[in-house]
């Protein structure tokens, strides 16, 4: 241990020659050996440790804050990573979420999701207050299979901002809402609740990207499946949003998920549109 490294007891040979006090010789305090050991070896070189500056109660603050972050991101990319199967809403695909609302947006989009097939989506967003916005959900999938129809999903979710990225914490926090259907040879529902954090770092001109991470529980029903009509289901999305111009972005993500109604891991991409003159 640290202790016992510094009290010269943990029975290590450190190679700097400390030859140790003699019975009654005056012993130096801790932070006078690590400047310069009065025991070394006059036949080996000292080694001077000094502290340049002492932290200040701000900066481990700063520091206390930045290892939560790191924990809670660690936290986040474990269970993305240690999830099975996927149901980003109603049916397999992303949510295209950014950790931000926005004035008005339109978004197209596909994803890939193994035997759920490909699935077209289109998705609107409509500031509902300052800090909150509504949106819906359409879109039309082609499972994998023989006998399995084609299936209509559609959903809502509702959006607010708990935080802007800040010196303290640069992360942006929105709070996601949402409930959808999808109609096929079962009908399914799902009840998710999730946050989506990130950060955005413009660059050169009106470009800008926001790598983002999103992770739903859900309350998840089946009429028609066999067995357990209800059950708890996990989801999470880590994608990227890449503004290309003011009125254009293409996103990217990547879903994972811990349910056994709702499609596999996959991919999706889209296109979103802000009108102009509606972009903040």
């Amino acid at each position: 241990t640290v202790r016992r490294l510094l009290s010269h007891t943990a029975g290590l040979s450190d190679g700097l020659g400390y030859g140790g006090f003699k019975p009654g010789q005056p012993v130096q305090t801790l932070p006078e050996s690590l400047t310069r050991a009065s025991d070394a070896s006059p036949t080996e070189k000292c080694i001077l440790l000094r502290v340049p500056q002492v932290p200040t109660s701000r900066g481990i603050e700063m520091l206390a804050k930045m290892s939560s972050t790191a924990v809670r991101l660690a936290a986040l990319a474990l269970l993305a990573f240690s999830a099975r199967a996927t149901g980003a809403q109603a049916w397999a695909y992303p949510s295209f979420q950014p950790p931000a609302t926005t004035t008005r947006e339109f978004n197209f989009g596909f994803a890939d999701a193994g035997g759920a097939g490909t699935s077209l989506l289109f998705q609107w967003r409509e500031r509902a207050g300052t800090r909150s916005q509504l949106s819906a959900d359409f879109g039309i999938a082609d499972p994998e299979g023989r006998g399995r129809d084609n299936v209509l999903f559609l959903g809502g979710q509702y959006a607010y901002e708990l935080s802007k990225s800040n010196r303290d914490v640069p992360l942006d926090f929105l709070l996601t809402v949402g409930a959808g259907v999808a109609f096929g040879n079962q009908t399914s529902l799902r009840l998710p609740v999730g946050v989506s954090i990130g950060h955005r770092f413009p660059l050169e001109s009106d470009l800008a990207i926001t790598p983002y991470v999103h992770p739903r529980l859900s309350l998840d029903f089946c009429g028609g499946c066999s067995g357990n009509e209800s059950q708890l289901g996990i989801s999470v999305d880590v994608g990227a949003n890449f503004e290309i111009t003011r009125v254009l972005a293409l996103r990217a993500s990547a879903f994972f998920g811990g349910s056994d109604r709702f499609g596999e891991d996959g991919l999706g991409l889209s296109l979103a549109w802000t009108p102009p003159g509606l972009r903040r």
